[in-house]
């Protein structure tokens, strides 16, 4: 599906649609990095919402390319949740 996806993105990449989208998803993670970060800087903010976005599309991009059971999925994001969590405690005591 993602690699579809990724073959169609030139014709919707630029569309407004695509372009709202982006933009709400945007707005949806600096809320959520300034309500679980309150104390921190905006720059470590920024940087810790780049770095959980490119590892959630990196990491989603090569576990969607092969087939997956529910609890390897489940497994899995269980794992992934553990690791933000503790970036994000780590971040918020520094």
């Amino acid at each position: 599906m993602r690699i579809a996806l990724d073959d169609a993105a030139p014709l919707y990449r630029h569309a407004p649609e695509a372009q709202e989208a982006k933009a709400t998803g945007e707005r949806a993670i600096q809320r959520f990095m300034e309500e679980v970060l309150p104390e921190a800087q905006q720059t470590t903010r920024i940087q810790a919402a780049e770095l959980i976005k490119t590892t959630l599309s990196t990491v989603g991009k090569e576990f969607s390319e092969h087939p997956r059971t529910s609890a390897e999925i489940e497994n899995y994001s269980n794992a992934m949740a553990d690791m933000f969590c503790a970036y994000l405690e780590r971040l918020s005591i520094a």
